[in-house]
């Protein structure tokens, strides 16, 4: 496995973090139809799209990138929305994880939770508030990872990739959890 650091994209990243989500996004919807797969990526996962979450005050996208010997390489990114209410939720202005995809060979080597750390470390600045995150139903990897973090399933609600109607978990973790809590 290749060395890695977690940094804060920059406008600069847009192109690179559009053509490594295109890449891992299909790997979470399994019996996705192509047709939807394809709708998806080109409206939700453009350069165009990733440059103005990299412009929106409110967003915060970090990406991890591994260094091998063609250079540096995307293996992760997490989307965080400062403020994201969610009709679901009690909380006025909770935060919300927005995306937080993987490159399938850094799975169990403790990226993910150092990019949860690091988004933690981040919103802890702005003080203590819920979390919440949505993660599609029929994954159980995903959902025990977020569960070993503080969070539960508090809702459901409809994601559509394409015209697919998918159903996403809404999870929450409460204000004040500790990042020490975790493994």
């Amino acid at each position: 496995m290749n060395p890695t650091s977690i940094r804060r994209a920059t406008s600069a990243d847009a192109e690179s973090l559009s053509v490594f989500a295109a890449t891992v996004f299909p790997l979470g919807c399994p019996e996705t139809a192509s047709s939807d797969l394809s709708a998806y990526i080109e409206t939700e996962l453009t350069p165009a799209r990733f440059a103005a979450h990299l412009e929106d005050g409110n967003l915060i996208v970090l990406l991890a990138e591994a260094f091998g010997t063609e250079g540096r390489h995307i293996v992760a990114y997490m989307i965080i929305a400062r403020r994201s209410p969610h009709p679901n939720l009690a909380a006025p202005a909770p935060s919300e994880f927005r995306k937080l995809y993987l490159d399938p060979t850094y799975h169990d080597t403790g990226l993910s939770s150092a990019l949860f750390h690091c988004a933690l470390s981040l919103l802890s600045a702005e003080g203590p508030r819920p979390i919440w995150l949505s993660v599609f139903s029929e994954n159980p990897r995903a959902i025990a990872f977020y569960k070993k973090w503080g969070f539960e399933v508090v809702a459901s609600q409809e994601f559509l990739v394409g015209t697919d109607r998918q159903k996403d978990f809404v999870m929450q973790r409460q204000a004040g959890l500790e990042p020490a809590l975790c493994e």
